[in-house]
């Protein structure tokens, strides 16, 4: 369990800070170039991008409290708004001489950002509205090609659950895991029935080892992790040969990737019910592991997910507090701010907004 506690809190680390080093830039980019949402310009009456700017800050300073779905309905708007003002800056053949106005637009819209997050934080979140947000304002939200290529390698995924798990003791299982992790890099992936059967075979070994996520205790998998990560990329080698597409590829792994995250919180929430975590790092270590889908799952898989995943989703998201009640005993903090934890992963995504 140390080492899954390790590798989950470096991974969160390293995303937050990622995020929060790439809001600056991505602010630049977006007053520079077209503006993602979509819709009529915000107010064609204002005919300057700060202009614009200034009076979508004044509104937004007004609002406080907001329900979810204001919230959502205010990030719109400020998708509208940034079309308007990148409509503007086109417009403007002198925009790179105007530093002063750039400038202006730019503090502008970072103070836009940090009053849309003021109101994230604004009244209690819930992790159904965390998806529910990053769904919504997902790049691939309307990708319709994108969904029907899921929909047709949905069945697949779906069939994996009436395949059975591997079975036999912890070292079996064990032993079993790397051989097969060693034998698909030696072999590799060379189409799409390679593909899925490493889909396959590392499902079946991946859930008897979430069944017996306790035996594992302090022992060191980082071979596993690292072997995993090989046969991954070699799915990818298949793809840069052309025996399998880049799109292939990509879809696959990102509902691997969806099924396994879900798979990991199922365990996690049935091992708490069950009273299985005793000690406070424990207890971190599947906080942070039933938090991923809702802190570490992007638009794409997001995008991939089906309706009942969705479902799986929503109702794990209703087990959390209780979950995490149970869990603060454990930790014996009083300044944890584990209700606080939804609202704070809205606040981040806007951020990359």
């Amino acid at each position: 369990m140390k080492l899954k506690y390790d590798l989950y809190m470096s991974y969160l680390k390293i995303a937050l800070s990622a995020i929060r080093i790439c809001a600056v830039p991505a602010a630049v980019f977006t007053l520079t170039s077209c503006g993602g949402g979509s819709g009529k310009p915000y107010d064609e009456a204002k005919d300057t991008p700060a202009g614009i700017y200034r009076e979508y800050l004044s509104e937004l300073r007004t609002q406080d409290r907001l329900s979810f779905e204001g919230l959502t309905a205010r990030l719109g708007q400020w998708q509208t708004v940034r079309d308007s003002v990148s409509a503007h800056i086109r417009r403007d053949t002198l925009w790179r001489s105007h530093t002063d106005t750039r400038k202006e637009c730019l503090l502008l819209h970072d103070s836009i950002r940090m009053e849309l997050s003021r109101l994230a934080l604004s009244r209690p979140r819930t992790y159904k509205e965390v998806l529910a947000l990053k769904e919504r304002f997902s790049p691939y939200a309307e990708d319709w090609e994108l969904h029907r290529s899921a929909q047709e390698i949905q069945p697949f995924f779906a069939s994996l659950d009436s395949r059975m798990a591997y079975r036999g003791s912890k070292e079996q299982l064990l032993s079993a895991y790397r051989t097969f992790l060693s034998e698909t890099q030696r072999k590799g992936i060379h189409g799409h029935g390679d593909l899925t059967r490493f889909v396959e075979k590392e499902d079946a070994l991946f859930r008897a080892f979430l069944a017996r996520l306790n035996d594992y205790d302090d022992m060191d998998l980082s071979d596993i992790t690292r072997d995993t990560e090989k046969c991954c990329a070699e799915v990818f080698r298949a793809a840069e040969r052309q025996e399998i597409t880049y799109k292939e590829a990509m879809i696959y792994m990102a509902m691997r990737t969806n099924r396994r995250v879900m798979q990991n919180v199922r365990a996690c929430l049935d091992g708490v019910h069950r009273g299985e975590v005793t000690t406070p790092r424990q207890a971190h270590a599947f906080i942070w592991m039933i938090l991923q889908p809702y802190a570490s799952l992007d638009g794409f898989c997001l995008a991939l997910l089906s309706p009942r995943e969705k479902e799986v989703l929503d109702r794990m998201a209703t087990e959390m507090p209780g979950a995490f009640s149970t869990l603060r005993k454990i930790l014996s903090s009083e300044n944890d701010r584990l209700e606080e934890l939804p609202g704070m992963l809205i606040e981040i995504h806007i951020a990359t907004l």
